[in-house]
């Protein structure tokens, strides 16, 4: 009976776990604990990346971190979400910073691991792992309703 118990528990937890690891190339969006949101768009998504959503509906102020320059993670949320190659989203920043704009960019980081740091160290952050790289000290959310791993999900590593 007693063996029962940790098995069930193993069970519920990789039952819990299978929708992340269902895509390989998913990228899991994330977001600080603290953060009330559940969900968001896939647009909105966009325009916090381009710095044109500088805050949640809350107030908090928007940080967006990213895999550094040259990284699957990176190339496939700009074309995923963004539908741009690393060059547009640059000249994009570009011109948003001769324009005037204030917004800041989003922080480039080497590892899953630093990006999964800097959302959890940070109560405006939200940022794009693979699933492996996410636990408990961060909180995923769902794009349009959709969790990653689940069929349709449309945020995807570059090859």
């Amino acid at each position: 009976m007693n063996r029962l118990i940790p098995i069930s528990l193993f069970i519920a937890f990789a039952a819990a776990a299978a929708p992340g690891l269902a895509g390989d190339d998913d990228l899991v969006v994330v977001v600080n604990k603290s953060n009330s949101v559940d969900n968001v768009t896939k647009a909105q998504l966009k325009k916090m990346i381009l710095g044109e959503q500088p805050s949640w509906s809350a107030g908090k102020k928007v940080s967006v971190v990213l895999r550094a320059t040259g990284q699957s993670e990176r190339d496939g949320v700009l074309r995923s979400v963004c539908g741009m190659s690393e060059d547009d989203f640059n000249q994009s920043w570009m011109r948003a910073s001769f324009n005037g704009s204030t917004a800041t960019p989003p922080k480039s980081l080497p590892t899953g691991q630093a990006v999964r740091q800097s959302v959890a160290g940070s109560p405006g952050a939200i940022g794009f792992l693979r699933a492996a790289d996410v636990d408990e000290t961060v909180k995923a959310v769902t794009v349009d309703g959709i969790a990653a791993g689940q069929p349709d999900y449309k945020i995807k590593a570059g090859k």
